[in-house]
């Protein structure tokens, strides 16, 4: 069966830019998983009278309106309130959760402000919904033919909840849950990806199957969801067939991350790596060490931005250095072979390019990266020119480094 889901976001600060809803995205993906695609977001800011008008017509359209924000102690926090106003039902103390808000206060060793008891008072009527991750339980009541869920809007708390009681009877109210599935993609744009994925999905045999695209630079990702009884081996068939399209530009499904895996295959084969970056400026060691167990393939990683600190740390000669430039694939190459010298490592990694904004020229325009793989089959090289901010060109060769270490430990 399909479920018409719609969220509501409160809060001023993720209308000012100070936060940044990862709320929404993280319950979008989760929905996802269970073949529902959410119809409508709603972001408003802490106003009554905006509040009101959004569960009003949120309502009025979906099955279930999930809230995210508003629940917490101070003036500001209106969603709880909002709610009962819509429903015309008065707030009442619900005393279990008021003396579970109470011990985590004597548990933590902190003093309860009187405002904290307001987290425990709720629209006649409503479920509530204990909260272990925090002061605030959620809570869940009927809005005419909609089911609203609010839930608090610190991540690990909306997170806790969702995962625990609100998907769980999401997935028991569907039934059968569609199969679903996820690749992702480096390297390819999102246009071209949709293009070269026509054939699959304009196949007969994939009717009703729901295909999607997310430009998560500098990923892209694939994902498909297929219901009926069959859908399992239907999602299967698919991605063999997604598998052939793209080949090797697909460097991970489902929940994998491209650090984890190249940290995973390079302690599966005893191999370490040393890495020598420029213009990324240690992101590449950044990424590898979020890793937990990344100590056991890193041994060096050097930021080498000027060029004395090129010869001296990753032994790039000056001669190379005043004939081609730092930012040439020669000094790529050098700063590669260089620190895997240093380290004794499997691999040396070297990164050197023009991140911006200034410092181009017409024969290296920024985006301009050289990134250089040296192992026990030499040294390879690849030149890139890539489009974007400062920001989006490190992350970019960042990620091209690890898809190049991926490709060489296949």
């Amino acid at each position: 069966m399909s479920l018409h889901v719609e969220i509501l976001s409160t809060g001023d600060e993720l209308l000012t830019g100070q936060v940044v809803d990862t709320n929404s995205a993280w319950l979008m993906d989760r929905l996802w998983d269970l073949g529902v695609m959410v119809r409508r977001k709603t972001l408003v800011g802490d106003d009554r009278v905006d509040l009101d008008a959004a569960l009003r017509e949120t309502t009025a359209r979906a099955e279930l309106v999930v809230v995210s924000g508003g629940m917490g102690p101070t003036e500001d926090d209106l969603t709880t309130e909002a709610v009962a106003a819509v429903l015309g039902v008065p707030l009442e103390l619900d005393e279990p959760s008021l003396r579970a808000i109470e011990e985590r206060f004597r548990r933590f060793g902190r003093t309860m402000t009187p405002n904290n008891a307001k987290q425990a008072r709720f629209p006649r009527g409503a479920a509530i919904v204990a909260n272990r991750f925090g002061t605030a339980p959620g809570f869940s009541v009927r809005v005419g033919r909609a089911e609203v869920v609010c839930l608090p809007g610190v991540p690990v708390e909306f997170r806790g909840l969702a995962d625990e009681w609100l998907l769980p009877r999401i997935a028991a109210r569907l039934g059968d849950v569609p199969a679903s599935h996820l690749v992702k993609l480096f390297g390819v744009p999102e246009s071209h990806a949709d293009h070269a994925m026509r054939p699959v999905m304009d196949d007969p045999a994939n009717a009703g199957v729901r295909f999607g695209f997310r430009a998560h630079w500098p990923e892209i990702h694939v994902k498909w969801s297929v219901p009926g009884p069959d859908a399992r081996a239907r999602s299967d068939r698919i991605a063999a067939a997604v598998r052939a399209v793209f080949g090797d530009a697909i460097w991970g499904e489902g929940k994998d991350e491209l650090p984890a895996i190249v940290v995973a295959r390079l302690a599966a084969r005893g191999e370490r790596v040393a890495l020598a970056e420029s213009c990324t400026g240690g992101l590449v060691a950044e990424l590898v060490t979020r890793v937990p167990g990344a100590s056991s393939v890193i041994d060096l990683g050097v930021v080498a931005y000027a060029n004395a600190m090129k010869e001296r740390l990753a032994g790039v000669p000056g001669a190379l250095l005043a004939e081609h430039g730092a930012v040439s694939e020669p000094v790529a190459r050098a700063l590669a072979e260089g620190v895997r010298a240093a380290a004794a490592a499997t691999w040396g990694v070297g990164i050197t390019g023009i991140a911006g904004p200034t410092g181009g020229t017409p024969e290296k325009p920024v985006g301009t990266v050289h990134l250089a793989l040296a192992g026990p089959r030499g040294t390879e090289h690849v030149q890139r020119l890539y489009r974007g901010d400062r920001d989006r060109i490190r992350l970019t060769a960042a990620y091209e480094a690890l898809n190049l270490l991926r490709v060489a430990t296949r």
